[in-house]
């Protein structure tokens, strides 16, 4: 297949192409470099932009404190400790809670036909008695199957209440 000759001029052509190679990489190297700019002008730059852009790092070590504020600005009463709380395999607990608390604050709004903060987020007071009573003696199964029970009855109220606070609000 390759003769003598044929390798040698091979590896000649190697040989060429990587010295022609280290000659360019060389004068790349030694170019004369771009001319530099003002610095003064630029210092001046890069101190507006920091006076501009706040690169204070936030202290996250502290939770913050408070409701979290809908969008409407109602104060939304965080979800209860012992729920927030509970592992994963026990999830469907927590999503219980919650069905139970948007049907009553659902059922409310349309009651009421408004949508005041006080209203539209309620405490969770009457969710967490409705919960005590539904899962008394329940076990897990029992529990997810009622989640989905309450979870199919939270999505009947959903749009009519939303619908309500839409027009209440006026948008």
């Amino acid at each position: 297949m390759f003769d003598r000759n044929s390798m040698l001029c091979g590896a000649a052509a190697a040989a060429v192409g990587m010295s022609a190679g280290a000659m360019v990489m060389t004068n790349m190297v030694r170019a004369d470099p771009p001319p530099v700019p003002d610095l003064g002008k630029m210092a001046e730059a890069v101190q507006a932009e920091r006076d501009v852009l706040d690169f204070t790092v936030p202290d996250l070590s502290e939770p913050e404190t408070g409701a979290e504020i809908s969008r409407h600005g109602c104060a939304m009463p965080a979800l209860p400790q012992w729920a927030d709380d509970l592992p994963p395999t026990e999830a469907r607990r927590s999503l219980l809670l919650k069905d139970l608390y948007n049907i009553g604050r659902q059922q409310a709004i349309i009651e009421t036909n408004s949508c005041p903060c006080e209203i539209e987020f309620p405490s969770w007071e009457e969710a967490e008695r409705q919960y005590q009573e539904l899962t008394a003696d329940k076990d897990r199964d029992d529990i997810f199957e009622l989640a989905g029970q309450v979870g199919r009855e939270a999505g009947k109220t959903l749009k009519a209440s939303l619908d309500i606070c839409k027009a209440w609000r006026g948008r």
